[in-house]
């Protein structure tokens, strides 16, 4: 459906003087004599158009978000030509509690960065993003807060107020300290705690029960969580993954995808039983039957709060061991390594792959399998993630920072009701150490926070060929207030994208030194599925290590194991409102050489595919300067609407479309295809 006939539909569905129209709609109880009741983000508010409006609308919690003394607010900012929102204000009971950006500067790691960004762009080329959350603390347990927002704008004025919510704070729940008498947890650093943490937390059985993790460094295993309780480390805490691949068990483990039943016969299709993660929310059987993955089947109301740090131990750092960032921070640094190098390299990573080279032949849970295990699929499948959640609904992530994982870093797959707020991701480089990764998971919120990872930072996937079509679309989930460093994709698709990845609205965020793409989609002819109905707005992006904006369907990497399909695609996606300074360049200033396009993309017959095309792309209100001229393959039926050029390398006209690309209409660009050099100018 093309999007001028999917927003009338939906607008028709949703009609109200005030709403907005969403992908997702939200859920709330009516409204009352003193505002709407509680409202919680359980369908994310995905949104693809707004209808004119000058107040802060949808304001919600996200779920599983509020405690006995907290809460987070989360709203979708004014639509329309109205004035210029510079920030917004945050009211409980009528009385103000403060603007959002100071609020973020006190909550959000990604806050500082942000300022630090601004601070450099001196000349004022850059899109100004503005937070739209609010971190609210100090309540009462067991109380009932009514909370309003205003858009604060420019000239000081301020918009309308917001409808207002209700929320009720929890009661105080039950507390476990993993160091009480009845668990004796030991924070040296080398005592191996798996089993007191394990029992604190399945002694931690009445509704809400909190498990403490208090200052101290906590070596420990596999850990696997339940329905109802929150995991808490304190400031100071840290869990130490084991560098023993003893401790995670590959008869806990799981399986990245259900195994369709009957099980293929296919000689292409395998499937591995992976080892658990560090932490774990898991399906009894493994996730290896569909029906069992369906959110809130392994788990509800789960919660994993901050301020501490969750190290899986995968990597060794590298020599200098750290760098100080652009905001004078400290942040550590891994080895960058391989297949080839992790015996020398990793540390768990290291432990795990030793033992799948001398077991190959004997290794549970492998389905269809092949003749030969190439010691390439054992890389790929024997490391442990940092956190993989399966068939969990409600689940909230908040203030922890994410450390060092063998592999990947937090998976939340078949899940639903997803919240992540204020954490800080620095994995960078550890091979395949990616932010987040959503599979089959919708409505979910990334809000305020920090990556510096070494794999894409925010990730989206949706299953491989023939059978991964027939697994759950990843869709409905909102993206703001996060500052995505180094990595490779900032917001990633694919290469997964069988059962469709859609509904996607990326905004307000800032992205500095991103590797290989700040919106990157990628996918093969054979994969199935792709991605559609992507909103990507309201963003600064500098100093890029290869392209901005990449689309793609000859990815190279895409894993084995998978039963062809159809070719993937990318359909109406949007960009809108978006800064770009530099690309390809070492040094952050333009572009070094022709080797990466500031805009590439990459389907048709002149990418080699036989009938394979992208289309439907929007490019509304772009500027780069320099960069690279673009490489377009394959794109149909787009626009490129007051995209403009301050300066390409060597000066050249930045239109580069070959002859498979038809039906695009470019209007007020500058340069014009073919009209010659940029500018040196663009509108404001």
């Amino acid at each position: 459906m093309r999007r001028s006939t999917l927003l009338m539909a939906m607008a028709m569905a949703t009609a109200t003087a005030t709403a907005l129209t969403v992908a997702g709609s939200l859920t709330s109880a009516a409204a009352g004599p003193h505002g709407r009741e509680a409202v919680s983000c359980s369908a994310t508010n995905v949104r693809l158009e707004g209808a004119e409006q000058s107040a802060p609308a949808n304001l919600c919690s996200p779920a599983a978000s509020t405690d006995d003394t907290s809460t987070l607010l989360v709203w979708n900012k004014p639509e329309g030509p109205s004035k210029q929102v510079v920030d917004y204000r945050v009211y409980q009971d009528g009385h103000l509690l403060g603007t959002s950006s100071a609020n973020a500067r006190l909550h959000a790691p990604s806050q500082e960065y942000v300022d630090a960004f601004y601070a450099r762009d001196e000349d004022g080329f850059h899109v100004r993003t503005v937070n739209h959350s609010f971190k609210v603390t100090g309540l009462r347990p067991a109380t009932t807060y009514g909370f309003s927002v205003r858009a604060l704008y420019a000239d000081g004025t301020t918009s309308e107020a917001s409808a207002t919510i209700r929320q009720m704070t929890s009661r105080t729940a039950h507390r476990v300290v993993v160091t009480s008498p009845a668990y004796r947890a030991i924070g040296d650093g080398q005592t191996l705690n798996t089993r007191a943490i394990q029992k604190a937390i399945d002694t931690c059985r009445t509704p809400g029960c909190t498990v403490v993790v208090p200052p101290g460094t906590f070596k420990t295993g596999a850990l696997f969580l339940h329905t109802d309780m929150t995991l808490e480390l304190q400031q100071g805490a840290r869990l130490l993954g084991s560098e023993h691949w003893q401790d995670y068990p590959l008869g806990r483990g799981y399986y990245l995808y259900p195994i369709p039943s009957p099980v293929p016969d296919e000689d292409s299709y395998t499937a591995y039983l992976r080892p658990p993660s560090l932490i774990n929310v898991l399906p009894d059987d493994h996730g290896r039957a569909a029906a069992g993955r369906d959110p809130g089947d392994a788990a509800r109301n789960v919660r994993i709060v901050g301020p501490g740090t969750v190290d899986g131990n995968g990597w060794k750092r590298t020599s200098t061991g750290s760098i100080t960032d652009e905001a004078g921070n400290s942040l550590p640094q891994y080895i960058g390594s391989s297949a080839d190098a992790v015996a020398e390299d990793g540390v768990l990573a290291a432990n795990q792959i030793q033992h799948a080279l001398e077991t190959r032949d004997s290794l549970p849970g492998i389905v269809n399998r092949p003749d030969d295990i190439t010691d390439k699929a054992l890389y790929g499948q024997y490391r442990s993630s940092l956190m993989t959640f399966i068939g969990v609904e409600n689940l909230y992530v908040e203030g922890i920072t994410a450390d060092n994982p063998a592999f990947h870093g937090l998976m939340f797959l078949d899940s639903a009701n997803v919240g992540v707020y204020g954490t800080r991701h620095t994995t960078y480089n550890s091979n395949n150490g990616d932010g987040l990764e959503f599979g089959g998971t919708e409505n979910a919120i990334v809000a305020n926070n920090f990556f510096d990872t070494g794999d894409d930072e925010i990730n989206f996937a949706a299953g491989q060929g023939k059978y991964g079509a027939q697994g759950r679309t990843t869709r409905d989930v909102w993206m703001f207030g996060n500052y995505l460093r180094q990595g490779h994709g900032g917001v990633a698709i694919g290469s997964h994208t069988a059962a469709w990845v859609e509904h996607l609205l990326a905004e307000d965020n800032v992205m500095y030194r991103t590797e290989i793409g700040g919106l990157r989609m990628k996918s093969t002819s054979d994969m199935a599925g792709g991605a559609r109905h992507v909103l990507f707005r309201d963003t600064a992006m500098g100093c890029l290590g290869t392209s901005a904006f990449i689309a793609t369907l000859k990815y190279a990497t895409a894993s084995a194991g998978y039963v062809g399909a159809d070719s993937a695609t990318f359909t109406d996606i949007d960009v809108r409102n978006v800064s770009v300074d530099g690309n390809n360049s070492k040094e952050c200033g333009m572009a070094d050489n022709n080797n990466n396009p500031v805009i590439d993309i990459q389907a048709g017959p002149g990418a080699g595919q036989d009938t394979a095309t992208l289309s439907d792309f929007v490019l509304d209100h772009v500027r780069f300067r320099n960069v690279n001229p673009t490489r377009i393959q394959g794109l149909v039926d787009s626009r490129f609407d007051t995209v403009c050029f301050v300066s390409v390398l060597d000066e050249q006209n930045p239109w580069k479309l070959d002859e498979f690309s038809t039906g695009n209409t470019f209007v007020n660009c500058s340069p014009m295809p073919g009209a010659g050099a940029p500018t040196g100018v663009c509108p404001k």
